[in-house]
């Protein structure tokens, strides 16, 4: 991507993060109730399916930052606002690639938010999720294809971050941003930076991580879509 592309990728990202965040926000109590149980027991769910990764210090701090970070529906509402804010300098001061990665990370999250508002829906009179619950979420929801662009832009996520790692200079950049960033009050927007270069750089090649997340989630996706009930028990067993 060319630099003005870049920027126009990330500030359509940033506004479409915020119309979420404004759609979280006018949630009634049940349906704001279903969507925090939902959350939760997907974090626990991906925990369980990714524990043997978690397990590793290679790989643990890649699964904080994309798992919960991104993919997990971790709160998002300050960094945005800082985002929204900050957009304008990291244009002058980051390099193309480092902006496409943020606009890409906020992509997936956006679209993980989506996912999880619709299935949130769905199970609003479902006290304790369980995995049925969830695949019979999934099945009535049904857009496949929309899952399947997730886990497609997760990779190419992974793939982006593991290239700019590479890349010294930026991370002394990151590295130098911090007390101006506190300074100006972008504290959350430069730790998520830092966070996701640092999973990155401590994991090295990042092929086995990616394969992994791209493998287990597309046997769920298809388990799922064949009718079955108990999509993650490979990992999870009958949990979490």
């Amino acid at each position: 991507m060319s630099d003005s592309v870049s920027y126009a990728h990330l500030q359509e990202q940033i506004r479409r993060s915020q119309a979420i965040t404004a759609r979280v926000d006018a949630l009634d109590v049940p349906r704001a109730r279903s969507l925090a149980r939902l959350q939760h027991w997907q974090r626990r769910r991906l925990d369980a399916t990714y524990q043997d990764l978690r397990d590793s210090p290679r790989y643990l701090p890649a699964c904080e930052f994309f798992l919960h970070e991104l993919y997990g529906g971790r709160d998002m509402v300050e960094r945005d606002r800082q985002l929204k804010r900050g957009a304008p300098v990291m244009r002058r001061f980051l390099p193309d690639h480092l902006l496409a990665a943020v606009g890409d990370a906020m992509q997936l999250q956006a679209i993980s938010l989506e996912f999880d508002l619709a299935l949130s829906d769905l199970l609003v009179d479902v006290d304790e999720i369980t995995q049925p619950d969830y695949a019979r979420a999934y099945r009535q929801h049904g857009d496949w294809e929309g899952r399947e662009h997730q886990l497609r832009l997760i990779r190419e996520l992974g793939e982006l971050l593991g290239e700019t790692v590479q890349k010294p200079l930026v991370h002394r950049l990151v590295r130098l941003m911090h007390g101006p960033a506190v300074m100006a009050g972008f504290r959350a927007l430069q730790e998520f930076l830092r966070d996701g270069l640092y999973a990155f750089a401590e994991m090295g090649e990042a092929d086995h991580f990616l394969d992994t997340i791209s493998e287990r989630e597309g046997d769920a996706l298809r388990r799922m879509r064949e009718g079955r009930d108990w999509p993650f028990e490979q990992w999870a067993g009958r949990g979490p």
